[in-house]
Formats: C-alpha cells, structure tokens, sequence
C-alpha cells in the first residue's frame, strides 16, 4: 500500500498527544550525542502538535505502533530526492540533504556570540536593529547573546569531565537561579517566553514559522520550526530539544527572528553586513577601494561591488541572503533561478564580472561573494550553468572566469582573516588553493572553509571583535575556548 501524508495523519490523529511526543522525547534522548536521523523524530513532533489526538477515544500506543508510524515517516517520499540522482543531478540531491540535516551539524565557537553581538548591536546606522528587537522580545541584543551564551555553556557542562555538574537535557532550577542573578529575573522570564514552544497554542507557534513548506510531502526535508523554539515545556519542567538545533539557534536565530518579524531589518542588515567585511579586509592590510570610491572610477549608472582589493585584483560583493524554503527541498533548475537571480547569480553576472572587466580586464582575477549563512555552493561554477543563458554577457567571462569565484560565509571568513593575519598565507593564495583543490574530484571541498583545515587556528584575535569578546567575558567560567564537534 502507498503511504501517502493523509495515510499517516490519519494515524496520528488516533493517539494522544503526550504519548506521542513523550516517545519522541525519549527517543531523542537516546540518541543526543549523535547524529541519527533525528529530522524525522522532529516532523512527528510538529505533525503531532497540529493533528495528534483529534480522535476519540484515543488508541493506546505501544513502543511497536509508534516505531512503525515512525518508519512510515522515515521513508515517506524518499524517491523526491532519488529522482534527481536519476536525472544525474547528485549536487542537487545533496542539496535537499542540506536542507534536512547538515544545518544540524552547526558548531558553535564563543567568537560567533562576538560576531552577532558586533552585527547586531555594535555597529550602527540609521535604523536602530536592538531598540526593535527589544520592543519585540522585552531583550537588548546584549541580554539575549549573553544569556544565549550562558545556556551554551550550561548545557555543555559534560566537556568538563565534573562529577558534581552534568546537564540532563534540562534548564534546572538552580541554572535559572544563578542565570537570574547574573542577568536579571524578568530578562531570564523574557527569553524563556521567546525560545519556549508555547504549549497552549503551539500550533500558532508553528504555523507562524517562515521556513515551513507547505506541501505536505516535502515537509520531511525541511528546517524544523524547532530552531525558533528549541526550548520545551516537558515533564512539568524546561527542556532542550536537542543540542544540535540549539546550536543553530545560537548561531542564527536574531537573523532567523528579526527576518521575519521585521521589514526594515534586511535592508539594515545588510548595510552592516558590508561594513563588517570592510573590516575584516582592514585587519589584513591590502589595498581596498569600496563601493565609494569605486563609483568614482566607474561609468555613470555602472553596476558596481563592494569592495576591490587592489593589491591581489580580488573583487568582492556581499549578500546577506538564503535560498527560499521551497527551492531548498526542490531545487529545480527554474525555482533555483527564481531564489537567487537578485542575489547570488546577480553578484556574479552583473556585478563582480561587469567591474572586473572594466577594472582589470586582462590579468587574472579573483571574487568573492559573501553571506552571513554557510551556502550550500561555495564555488561559483556549479551555480553558472543557471545564469549564463540568462544573463546577457557583453564581454564574455575571461577576466573573472566561474571557477576563479567562491561563496564564502561570515564565520569563514573571520577565519580566513585570522590565518591572513598570523602571515600564514594571503588572500590571493587561499583563493588559488581552493581553486586547485576543486579542480579534481578527490580534493574538491564543498564547502570554502575546508580549504582552511590544514590551517590551525587556536582562536580569534581580531581587533574589531575586541570590545565585544570583553563585554561577553565570563570571568569566573572555567571552559573550553571552543565547544562542539564538526
């Protein structure tokens, strides 16, 4: 018999609420130091908040009926993503794998609170991103990334090998204590009434996602809405979900939030966005022109970038954006146009190429789009294919050849500029490296921050994340500067 989502809604419907995800919990709990495919676990979790219980009387679920509603999710419309294999596109099957799970993978460093911190609240301009997520939340972007982090740490407690603190997947009452006095208790109120699931109306929580696909058969390949609302309400007490969404929620969730309760936030996001890789490009010392200077020495009404890097002819725009969620779980040639024609696929035909031929049409040159999200694509030339029928190409591709570009996220980046940094290369030659790594099968990265790996980096030190590593200082914590596992 095919299975088919009517199929296993029906099925939900015929059992409790609680004892379905009171099984799924403990499922997770089994298995909260691996990564199994706790994406399933997830959907029967969303789709038991919106259906679970709507018969009655309710059957009673035994460990056999729940394991085989769970297979049934498992491998519900597993030929989506064989289909493309069979088309012979594998990158765009693994992109649906990317949608579903590699998001799980997120590592969290203390440097990335510092990055936010700097985005979000440091840095300003004309439209004030911390007053409206404090009239929004009752937290300054101070408050939130402070607490986020002591949360991180607390749940993290068992790298420090003590027998007197462990976490057991619970925010306890004595954390909530000392959070209060380090923080403030109507702060620690307010962020538990933003990350908790609402339990008596979660389907308002759910629904209200941004990321949700609404074709039911695909909702198996996409980010849980458990990112927004890593925090349960379970066994009469605070519970997180699993760490590896929380740890996604660290790294993205002010940009996830203020994405979609915000209209005036993208525009401002990205003009910060801009300035932070300016900085970024001062710490290693080549010689810029930015988009100022640059309109200076381009044609009127000329597309221009954002920065130059004179010193190395590396052209460099920045776009702070994601693919949709739709075009994430079926990525088609056309939706994949669609999502990134104004952004990524522009950067390149429109922008870097354009600048690069009129600046430097006749050596070798290099570009760099940049986003504040790792991108499933790092390199340019898989993403070509898309835009070159479609974007008209005056003067063909010679000076900023496909292959010659690369998609490089912000947390990469500091990176790469502490290894500029320390002299243990240039700009121009990591650039080079990956360009020959990704020339061969066997050693192309799919991702830009593997060409950095054989680079050891201890930890930041960054002149423009100074301030913002001091203000979230824990002096009395005892830690790893880095806790998570890739």
């Amino acid at each position: 018999m095919e299975i088919t989502f009517k199929y296993i809604r029906n099925r939900i419907r015929e059992y409790r609420k609680e004892d379905l995800l009171s099984a799924c919990y403990r499922l997770l709990d089994l298995r909260k130091d691996e990564l199994s495919p706790i994406w399933f676990v997830f959907l029967l979790m969303k789709w038991t908040y919106l259906y679970g219980g709507e018969k009655y009387p309710s059957k009673q679920l035994t460990d056999i009926k729940f394991r085989k509603l769970l297979n049934m999710i498992t491998n519900f419309n597993e030929e989506h993503i064989s289909s493309f294999i069979k088309e012979g596109k594998v990158d765009r099957a693994f992109h649906i794998l990317d949608s579903q799970q590699f998001y799980l993978q997120t590592v969290v460093y203390k440097e990335k609170f510092a990055t936010q911190l700097k985005l979000y609240d440091s840095l300003k301009s004309r439209y004030d991103i911390n007053k409206s997520f404090e009239l929004k939340t009752g937290l300054s972007i101070s408050d939130f990334i402070q607490i986020m982090q002591i949360t991180w740490l607390y749940s993290n407690v068992d790298i420090l090998e003590s027998k007197e603190i462990k976490f057991y997947g619970y925010l306890e009452n004595d954390f909530l204590l000392v959070a209060s006095k380090m923080i403030g208790l109507e702060k620690i109120q307010n962020f538990l009434k933003l990350l908790v699931l609402d339990p008596l109306q979660p389907q308002k929580n759910i629904e209200g996602f941004s990321r949700n696909v609404r074709k039911e058969e695909l909702q198996s390949m996409e980010r849980t809405f458990f990112t927004l609302y890593p925090l349960q309400i379970y066994d009469k007490k605070i519970k997180l979900i699993h760490k590896n969404v929380f740890n996604y929620s660290i790294n993205y969730y002010v940009y996830d939030f203020l994405k979609a309760n915000d209209d005036k936030f993208t525009t401002e996001f990205g003009q910060r966005f801009e300035k932070y890789i300016g900085f970024g490009l001062e710490e290693i010392g080549n010689e810029i022109m930015d988009e100022v200077e640059l309109k200076k020495i381009l044609p009127k009404k000329s597309n221009v970038i954002d920065f130059w890097s004179k010193s190395d002819n590396v052209f460099i725009e920045c776009k702070a954006i994601e693919i949709q969620p739709y075009p994430a779980v079926n990525p088609t040639d056309d939706l994949l146009y669609s999502s990134l024609k104004d952004s990524v696929l522009k950067a390149y035909f429109k922008q870097l190429l354009h600048v690069a031929n009129y600046l430097s049409p006749k050596k070798e040159n290099y570009g760099i789009i940049l986003t504040y999200k790792r991108f499933f694509w790092s390199h340019f030339i898989d993403l070509y294919e898309l835009g070159k029928d479609k974007f008209k190409l005056e003067n063909g591709t010679d000076s900023l050849p496909p292959e010659n570009v690369f998609i490089i996220d912000v947390y990469t980046w500091d990176n790469l500029v502490q290894i500029i940094k320390e002299g243990k290369t240039s700009l121009l030659d990591i650039l080079k490296l990956a360009k020959q790594n990704n020339s061969k099968s066997e050693t192309k990265k799919q991702s830009f921050d593997m060409h950095l790996d054989d680079y050891e980096i201890n930890q930041l030190n960054l002149s423009y994340l100074e301030e913002e590593l001091k203000e979230l200082e824990i002096r009395e914590s005892t830690t790893h500067n880095r806790v998570g596992s890739r």
